[in-house]
Formats: structure tokens, C-alpha cells, sequence
């Protein structure tokens, strides 16, 4: 996993946002793990990075802080009471995936290394862009390049809870903080 880059609020106008008032059911909490303020919704039980405010139509929207918006982890409750996630991903397949074919239903020729070569590559070059830049680049990548049908969403998996998909895959989407990019992982679709 890539080491996150501290947020961007050294300068006076960042910590002004920081410490404005936020919007109706909204509240700062500290992460352990990074150290680092994160914002807290108990009505959606939606966790951010960003700092939330009020957008025109009296929603919430959020202003990006850290430089990391390609994948979104929001908690809630499902019908089952269950945390939920929400992630982006991209995936390419191998002659040893559970279905060696994308989701144009053309074969796929590649060894899991070249497979692994190819993600890792796609990683490093995400690596180094930032907030909404990375997350316009992510999703361009999955739409010209992932071989999930996600792909024609910008490669979102909507929301999911415990269960729904792979467990390597599951792992890595819940363990990951709000934006952060996860490490290489691989489960019998391909590798992610």
C-alpha cells in the first residue's frame, strides 16, 4: 500500500476550512491508524477525508483535503446491519482466471504475471497524481483498460457489504481508509 501523503493544511486558508463550522449531523474525528482528521456523518454513517459542507441543493458535498478521492469507503447499515464499502477497481484477467475473457467476451492470452506487470504499472502511474486529477485518471484507465464489465462505470463497484465479493478482494476494500489506494490483489477473476 502506498504511504498517504499528509493533508494539504499548513497555509491559513486550509486550516480556515478545517475549523469552519460543518454542515447539520456532521463531526471530526481522529483516525488512529493515519493520525489524521476524518469527517463523520451519523445520518448516512458516511466517513470522509474531505471536508464536508452544504452544497445548492441543500445535500452535502465535499471539498477534497488530502489529495485521494479514487476510492470511497462509506459505512452504513445495510439490511442485514452490515458495514458497507464503496470502491473503484480495475482488473485484468489471466489464462488462469476463473473466466479467462473480458467482458466483451474476448479471450484473454495473458500469463499472471504479465497481468500483474500491467496492474502494478497502472498503480505507479496513479500513485503519482492527486484528488480529483487521480480520480478522473482512474476511471479514463478502467474504462479503456479494465476487462470487468465496471469498466463502463469508471470501474465503481457500487456499495457492498462482507460477503459479496472475493475474500482477497474484500479484505483489501475494507481495510482501505477513505481514498486510499490499495496494494496489488489478486483472486480467481485476475488481478486487481
Amino acid at each position: 500500500k502506498a504511504k498517504p501523503k499528509p493533508p494539504m493544511g499548513d497555509n491559513a486558508g486550509d486550516a480556515a476550512e478545517e475549523d469552519s463550522p460543518l454542515p447539520a449531523g456532521w463531526e471530526k474525528r481522529m483516525s488512529k491508524k493515519r493520525n489524521k482528521p476524518y469527517y463523520w456523518c451519523e445520518a448516512t454513517r458516511e466517513s470522509v477525508w474531505e471536508v464536508p459542507t452544504e452544497s445548492r441543493e441543500g445535500g452535502k458535498r465535499s471539498r477534497d483535503t488530502d489529495g485521494r478521492s479514487h476510492h470511497r469507503k462509506r459505512q452504513r447499515q445495510d439490511d442485514g446491519g452490515g458495514e458497507q464499502v464503496e470502491a473503484l477497481h480495475l482488473l485484468k484477467k489471466h489464462t488462469g482466471s476463473r473466466r479467462p475473457h473480458n467482458y466483451r467476451k474476448e479471450p484473454v492470452t495473458r500469463s499472471e504475471a504479465e497481468a500483474r506487470e500491467e496492474i502494478e504499472a497502472l498503480r505507479e502511474a496513479l500513485i503519482e497524481l492527486e484528488g480529483d486529477e487521480r480520480r478522473a485518471e482512474f476511471e479514463r484507465l478502467a474504462l479503456e483498460q479494465s476487462e470487468c464489465r465496471s469498466a463502463l462505470r469508471g470501474g465503481s463497484l457500487g456499495s457492498f457489504g462482507r460477503g459479496k465479493m472475493q475474500r482477497a478482494f474484500e479484505a483489501a476494500a475494507f481495510a482501505l481508509e477513505v481514498g486510499e489506494l490499495s496494494g496489488v490483489v489478486s483472486t480467481d477473476s485476475g488481478i486487481h
